[in-house]
């Protein structure tokens, strides 16, 4: 879900998320992506914006994704999200995610740290990449 969701991503706005849809397409159950994106809410991995007529408004967390060229920190502050970040042994640690709840220095630092990635973000299309056709 993440993943189909931080491909749509646009800018620092929230991204629609379509339970029917979606339901149909992965073949699970309305309530069980429902809960789903109520334990993202609930672990702050996503920001719910609104649920009217089945069609969600998420705002991603930006230390999981953010679009290209896109300040994390408007995201960040306006959610007061928290920095999640595996720990350093990974999926091999006794806690391997590590979540540090909003603190405006953290983003600034996150934000200085990934420049080159956020003003210029990595392509793997050798036909065009629809990001840098812009």
């Amino acid at each position: 879900m993440l993943g189909s969701l931080s491909c749509r991503l646009q800018g620092s706005g929230p991204v629609s998320f379509d339970f029917a849809h979606w339901a149909e397409e992965w073949s699970v159950p309305v309530a069980r992506l429902r809960e789903a994106v109520a334990w993202l809410v609930e672990y702050e991995f996503l920001a719910l914006g609104g649920d009217v007529g089945g069609i969600a408004r998420l705002w991603v967390n930006p230390s999981v994704a953010c679009a290209p060229w896109t300040d994390p920190r408007t995201v960040a502050s306006r959610h007061r999200f928290p920095f999640i970040t595996m720990a350093e042994r990974g999926m091999a640690a006794e806690q391997p995610v590590i979540i540090q709840p909003y603190d405006a220095v953290g983003w600034d630092d996150f934000y200085r740290r990934h420049l080159d990635l956020i003003e210029d973000p990595c392509c793997f299309s050798s036909a065009g990449c629809p990001v840098h056709d812009r």
